[in-house]
């Protein structure tokens, strides 16, 4: 993995054993990533990401305008798995008494009166955890029986720049607690992908191929996963 730099954006170069370029803008930061065949020159890289220098622009001005930060306050919309709710946040008495609860299409938050916004991030983030841990747990069992893997330990954690990881060989996952916002079948992409890592280590052909076979529609999912959205 190394750095490079065109016309002002600093591009993420990352060499794998695969056959063609990958260019991604990742939310909420706009950070740009390739991914490279291994054996690939300099040269062929940056006129590769030359090439689509319009595209990166224009996915970082998108990301710019969308990526509003929240401030955790009445009225704001939180997704949930895909759905939109609308935020409410109440005052709570006690420390013990705060947390999150979902009512139709609402969120409200009980926080204390003196609370900060990372305070507040903080409730919406322990709820977030407990619901992509129960829809993560079922999906993981259903898929993990069906792929005949074995998953030896999974955690969830907040990540900057992927959606999920695998180790091949402790065969451990983790997912990206900004899963909880995205579409159930988004989700159920991500734990798939995880999962065939463990039969197949890298983004061979070969590993494609069994993303075809049990995922068809595979590409799309990923594309409205990848897209911005309020953060």
């Amino acid at each position: 993995m190394k750095q490079i730099t065109i016309e002002g954006i600093t591009i993420t170069v990352t060499y794998k054993k695969i056959r063609s370029m990958n260019l991604y803008v990742r939310t909420p930061d706009g950070e740009v990533h390739v991914s490279v065949p291994n054996r690939i020159s300099d040269r062929m890289v940056r006129q590769f990401v030359t090439s689509h220098l319009p595209w990166i622009v224009q996915q970082r001005q998108n990301i710019q305008a969308r990526c509003v930060p929240q401030q955790y306050v009445t009225g704001e919309t939180v997704m949930v798995f895909g759905v939109p709710h609308t935020l409410t946040v109440q005052d709570g008495r006690t420390k013990r008494t705060c947390g999150v609860y979902k009512d139709g299409n609402q969120l409200v938050m009980t926080a204390m009166p003196e609370s900060t916004m990372e305070e507040r991030k903080a409730l919406l983030y322990k709820w977030q955890r407990t619901q992509l841990q129960d829809v993560a747990a079922v999906l993981l069992h259903q898929w993990a029986s069906r792929l005949q893997v074995d998953v030896k330990e999974w955690h969830i954690r907040r990540m900057r720049t992927k959606w999920g990881t695998c180790n091949y060989r402790a065969h451990r996952i983790w997912l990206s607690l900004a899963l909880a916002e995205q579409p159930m079948d988004c989700v159920e992409y991500v734990v798939v992908h995880e999962l065939l890592h463990l039969r197949v280590p890298n983004h061979s052909k070969a590993f494609w191929s069994l993303m075809e076979q049990y995922i068809p529609d595979w590409k799309q999912r990923r594309s409205r996963l990848n897209q911005p959205q309020n953060k």
